[in-house]
């Protein structure tokens, strides 16, 4: 599979992927405009470099495009709609609904459980509540764990891609799906997965512009990616 992201790990990995399994590039939104100064980040749009990383992503596609899902934030469905509109029409998907808000969108891919609000809004602060997820300090995230922020998110994925009803049996194998989400989505994947660890401010580690996970399997065995790493999971927070 290629799939030609400005995060080259995700390069490497795409093409580890075996031929003939259904994926979902779980991702980022490509790169918006800078914060506003009155903190409200719910408009912001995708920067013209945004928008080329997202079309070198949909030109680079050589696998059928299945299932779409995005967040409802504007930035996330613009990423979806601009790979989709160039990837190559023998691999566009039959059912193109990248421009429809009502069957595109999931609020699974934008709301988590705690509350990642700046301090002087009463939240516990953006960089620091996915700190204190990850060193499992749940004082400081007011009682959320990262394994309650993980199984949440990793159960949309599968219900509504890999393992959803909607795709019919019949339908051909080795399709690409993808979730346009946030970085805290990202984040909390990355840190449950494979130990990513971030710092009470921004740091190198965060999550970059259009980066994500590759995933194929079903919810109880799935093969999961990220920034060189590979590992397989077997009913992983299955009980919780």
């Amino acid at each position: 599979m290629t799939f030609n992201s400005t995060n080259l790990w995700m390069k490497d990995a795409a093409k580890e992927i075996p031929d003939g399994v259904n994926t979902v590039a779980f991702i980022r939104h490509a790169e918006r405009y800078t914060n506003p100064p009155d903190g409200d980040y719910s408009n912001l749009m995708l920067t013209p470099n945004g928008i080329k990383m997202a079309n070198d992503i949909g030109s680079s596609i050589d696998r059928k495009i299945g299932i779409m899902r995005s967040s409802p934030v504007g930035r996330c469905m613009q990423t979806v709609q601009e790979i989709i509109k160039c990837v190559p029409d023998n691999f566009k998907p039959d059912n193109d609904i990248s421009n429809d808000k009502e069957k595109l969108t999931s609020h699974s891919f934008c709301h988590i459980q705690g509350d990642p609000r700046p301090k002087e809004q009463g939240g516990v602060g953006w960089y620091e509540y996915f700190h204190f997820l990850q060193i499992h300090d749940t004082q400081g995230s007011r009682g959320i764990t990262l394994e309650q922020e993980t199984k949440t998110i990793l159960d949309a994925i599968f219900s509504q891609t890999l393992d959803s009803k909607q795709r019919p049996a019949q339908t051909e194998k080795g399709m690409l799906d993808i979730i346009c989400t946030h970085d805290s989505h990202i984040v909390i994947m990355a840190s449950a997965l494979f130990g990513l660890k971030t710092q009470t401010d921004w740091s190198e580690e965060w999550c970059k512009w259009a980066e994500g996970l590759f995933f194929f399997g079903t919810r109880n065995n799935f093969t999961a990616f990220w920034r060189g790493q590979k590992k397989e999971f077997s009913n992983y927070l299955m009980q919780i």
